[in-house]
């Protein structure tokens, strides 16, 4: 089998990277994809630099995807819609047969995707063409998708309807947070899918399967902030379907109030939930049962707590 020249697409130390890094073939270089918001010029970049600083005292493991292509000697550098164009000679320095993706915010242009002999993949965590876009993981939530998959396809002009290579589903129980459930959807399945893939490419027996025109989801969209709010049916959905959307988004959502005073700029972790006969026209708001922190819904509540973080305190009195 042929050993591959790979340029890696990602953001952060995404679960592919040490998979990518450990597959045999060579990672000629990394290209981190920054935020969509991303500019140069950001005024909160000297405070930001200075909570990764003091993070090392809370975390041993915190490492920059820059530091670990530094620790393996690997060229790094970043791409945003800002510099796309003058980051091709760059990667076209590196020689890549085949780019891998996975997390990128932004859609590759052809002056990219023609640089590689072998052309570019990316590992979409859904079951294509179901939930094409930016944010399968709030929709697959929001619509109660228990059997979500894990797609590894070829990139094309369109966005994640490129031929299919392999792509497999698993169960996902309910209320299982984010963090957990892309350990299993991306960790134990799709990652296996990618490097299955790319040794398939390397081998020249790659399979592909001409993805339908027409996806039978909704595009899944990034959600507006003006959004957060009202995106929960609190009259209408049951207990079950609250708890599902908010255990699973808790770490960015902002569908109920957060945590003010001292506990301004934390998030609330969401607890389990218990069916009891409430007043009406309270539901969605915050407070008190059994001497406990809950959201109130139509069934029941749903109990809260706040998941305190050090950095997150600094960064609150800083700004």
């Amino acid at each position: 089998m042929k050993k591959l020249r790979i340029l890696l697409i990602t953001q952060g130390i995404s679960r592919a990277v040490q998979p990518i890094f450990s597959s045999g073939h060579e990672v000629v270089a990394v290209l981190e994809s920054m935020p969509r918001n991303f500019s140069k010029i950001n005024k909160q970049n000297l405070l930001l630099k200075f909570l990764k600083s003091i993070r090392g005292i809370f975390s041993r493991n915190n490492i920059s995807l820059k530091q670990f292509c530094e620790k393996n000697s690997t060229p790094y550098n970043f791409i945003w819609k800002g510099n796309s164009k003058e980051i091709i000679p760059w990667i076209e320095d590196k020689k890549p047969d085949l780019i891998v993706v996975f997390s990128m915010s932004q859609l590759l242009k052809e002056d990219v995707l023609s640089i590689p002999s072998l052309g570019a993949i990316n590992l979409h965590p859904s079951y294509l063409p179901s939930y094409r876009g930016p944010n399968p993981d709030f929709w697959q939530y929001y619509e109660m998708e228990m059997n979500p998959g894990a797609t590894v396809h070829y990139i094309d002009a369109g966005e994640d309807t490129g031929d299919i290579i392999f792509q497999e589903k698993t169960y996902i129980p309910l209320g299982t947070k984010s963090p957990e459930r892309l350990d299993r959807l991306i960790g134990e399945v799709g990652v296996p899918l990618l490097l299955k893939a790319i040794d398939a490419i390397a081998a020249g027996s790659v399979h592909r399967i001409v993805q339908p025109v027409q996806s039978q989801t909704l595009r899944a969209r990034n959600l507006k902030d003006e959004e957060h709010e009202k995106i929960i049916d609190w009259e209408n959905w049951s207990i079950e379907r609250i708890w599902h959307v908010l255990r699973g988004t808790e770490l960015w959502l902002n569908a109920i109030p957060m945590p003010a005073g001292f506990f301004s700029g934390q998030r609330w972790s969401i607890q389990e939930y218990e069916r009891t006969e409430l007043p009406q026209g309270n539901f969605g708001e915050l407070g008190k049962y059994k001497k406990r922190q809950c959201v109130f819904t139509r069934d029941g509540v749903i109990f809260i707590k706040v998941d305190f973080k050090i950095q997150k305190l600094i960064l609150s009195i800083l700004k």
